[in-house]
């Protein structure tokens, strides 16, 4: 299966699949936004770029944390009414708040099957640890990566988004014997020198993550948008791994 991959910013993506359209976690707010953390306040470094129609064939929605920056007013606007939605549970009220009817909440290891646009789609919640520092990943609270399947006829397609997670070996267990064709990874190596430590990934847990999944193609997203995510591409881009695509955004690759 073909896959195009067009990335509006942070940690928000559109990945089709013929006519399929699954979006995920809409942080739209303007370059310049502060957004306040409790622990901290984070500017957005650089504008999403989407337009008016960007958002209106949005067949599946996938959220995976409560964080501003990924779900957002603006972005929550985006998500209509009738949309499908698969969250974790601390997003789900502000989904239901905002008058969606089909959110569906995935706590680790559960799953959802549905079906759209002629595809077949498993999606299943994998773990996630929001920080290095235990005490800073409790406060962060959980949040769902998520491994997909996507089947029509004799072809299927398995993906891997991360959400912002830092490498457990709990996720890499949560994987074993997976097929990945195309890992989506949160990078940023956000707060990386701070007090509260780091909370996503950084370049080199993306490379022990790459080497214990074995993805055929990996995205990186979630760098270089707001303040306080502190590792720069140019870290990613020293790993030298030709699986490793980029895209910048307001750009789109396709992916076989």
């Amino acid at each position: 299966m073909e896959m195009t991959f067009y990335w509006i910013g942070g940690a928000t993506f559109i990945l089709s699949i013929g006519n399929l359209n699954i979006a995920c976690d809409p942080v739209l707010c303007k370059k310049g936004t502060v957004q306040n953390y409790t622990w901290f306040k984070s500017m957005r470094m650089e504008q999403p770029i989407y337009d008016e129609k960007t958002f209106n064939s949005i067949d599946i929605w996938l959220i995976t944390h409560n964080h501003e920056d990924h779900l957002d007013s603006l972005g929550l606007s985006k998500i209509k009414q009738e949309s499908i939605v698969v969250t974790n549970k601390n997003s789900s009220e502000l989904l239901l708040n905002n008058g969606i009817k089909d959110v569906s909440v995935l706590n680790w290891h559960e799953n959802k099957q549905i079906s759209s646009q002629g595809y077949k789609i498993e999606i299943e919640a994998i773990p996630t640890v929001h920080g290095v520092n235990p005490l800073s990943a409790l406060f962060a609270g959980k949040g769902n990566g998520y491994y997909l399947t996507i089947s029509k006829g004799d072809e299927n397609v398995r993906i891997y988004i991360t959400g912002d997670t830092v490498y457990k070996n709990m996720i890499i267990n949560s994987l074993k014997n997976r097929e990945i064709d195309l890992l989506i990874a949160n990078m940023g190596a956000a707060s990386q020198g701070s007090w509260v430590m780091t909370l996503t990934l950084n370049a080199k847990m993306l490379q022990k993550l790459i080497s214990n999944t074995h993805p055929k193609t990996v995205v990186p997203v979630h760098f270089e948008t707001f303040s306080h995510y502190k590792e720069q591409k140019e870290e990613i881009v020293k790993l030298e791994d030709k699986r490793i695509r980029f895209v910048s955004v307001g750009n789109s690759i396709k992916i076989k």
